[in-house]
């Protein structure tokens, strides 16, 4: 069976320095050393220009070189993405060629100016074929998408499909689809338990690379059994593609669905395709996107202030998808915690904020209106935050007291 593994490395721009430190530790030194020790594993990582930049402003420059090296010599293969996992659908196209620009500026930073990916990593797997147009306009030549979110079937990718070549019609990018039931689990131990069940002789996963020692340790030598199993050899999605390629594999044209990695199938009945970060009931997403529009609309103006670099900077970041996840208030998977956490919102709206407070020559109409924006936002994040609170402690709202039983 060939295995094509892709593993998403991020940290999102104001994540403390020591929980970077500590998923280094005990994720990304992991996956490193497991290629190291296992030179004929391959396989495919989106390490995000958002977390090299965190790496490096926390000292941990060694693991960037222990990556350098394996892709040096040809262990990886690295794809680019946007710098600071922005949802790229929900953005102009402007802003989507300026996240994948500093992206792959930084990818040429750490990785050397041959660094130059040919495949391409939609945060969250977040795909509109807009977006899709804009990505093979800057060069790309395939993309990752999801058998369950994104394939126009009403069912999940057929097993034979995995030998097709496919690429979106009147896009003109290459598209691999992953496995979701297999890529949301722990691979390495459901491949093994299930590998007499795997009818296909291709399996492609994908998953956050955090996975690997961080959400999930590996009590029970699940990496040793499955990197020594005879029957499995790893590629890297580029070989696979060329494999199709040169083997005259179907050539099939599609127009995926749009949609995400986590998109169920009542959502996509009911037209909600980002129900994570924008869902129409979700009052503090639809603040959070209003202040993120005023903050694009007002730095958008102000590209000759003195303080533009500082300002613009802050709004890339303030554009990380992270602070609409939190406020989502979700259970995800077994691996997920619920994706509430005001502090993560708030984090997220003050980044926004900062921007349009960094710029000098603003007129103090514009400065109030994201103030106010801020603001509300607050007010009602921690609104909500405390009423769970109440409520799973036990307090009467009206009385404040503890309900006794």
């Amino acid at each position: 069976m060939k295995w094509i593994n892709i593993l998403h490395l991020y940290q999102p721009p104001t994540q403390s320095h020591d929980l970077v430190r500590h998923v280094t530790y005990e994720s990304y030194n992991l996956i490193a050393g497991l290629i190291e020790k296992y030179p004929h594993i391959r396989m495919t990582l989106n390490i995000s220009g958002s977390l090299l930049e965190l790496l490096d402003a926390t000292g941990e420059q060694k693991i960037i070189q222990r990556f350098k090296k394996l892709y040096e010599q040809g262990e990886i293969e690295l794809i680019g993405s946007a710098m600071y996992h922005p949802i790229l659908p929900l953005l102009p196209p402007s802003e989507i060629e300026r996240q994948i620009h500093l992206n792959n500026d930084t990818l040429k930073k750490y990785f050397g100016e041959q660094c130059v990916p040919k495949g391409f990593y939609f945060p969250e797997m977040a795909y509109s074929k807009e977006a899709a147009m804009v990505v093979k306009k800057m060069g790309f030549e395939w993309v990752l998408l999801d058998d369950s979110g994104h394939f126009p079937s009403t069912k999940t990718i057929p097993h034979s499909s995995a030998r097709t070549c496919y690429e979106i019609n009147h896009v003109g990018l290459k598209v691999i689809f992953r496995n979701r039931i297999f890529s949301q689990t722990f691979p390495p131990e459901y491949i093994v338990d299930h590998i007499l069940e795997i009818k296909d002789d291709v399996l492609i996963t994908a998953h956050d690379g955090e996975l690997y020692g961080h959400w999930h340790k590996d009590d029970n030598g699940f990496y040793q059994k499955i990197f020594n199993m005879p029957d499995i050899q790893t590629f890297k999605v580029s070989e696979y593609i060329e494999s199709l390629l040169s083997s005259n594999a179907p050539h099939v044209l599609l127009e995926p669905w749009e949609g995400n990695w986590e998109m169920t199938e009542q959502e996509r009945k009911d037209g909600i395709n980002f129900a994570l970060w924008k869902h129409p009931e979700n009052n503090i997403q639809k603040k959070l996107w209003d202040l993120a529009h005023i903050s694009m609309y007002i730095i958008e103006k102000k590209t000759k202030d003195p303080n533009y670099a500082i300002a613009r900077n802050a709004l890339d970041k303030g554009l990380a998808s992270c602070a609409w996840w939190w406020a989502s208030q979700r259970k995800l998977g077994p691996f997920s915690p619920v994706t509430w956490n005001p502090t993560e919102v708030e984090k997220g709206a003050t980044m926004l904020l900062t921007a349009v407070r960094s710029l000098k020559k603003l007129s103090v109409k514009d400065h109030m209106r994201a103030e106010k924006k801020t603001a509300s936002l607050r007010e009602l994040v921690w609104k909500k935050h405390w009423k769970l609170h109440a409520k799973e402690h036990g307090v009467d709202l009206e009385t404040n007291e503890t309900r006794t039983k």
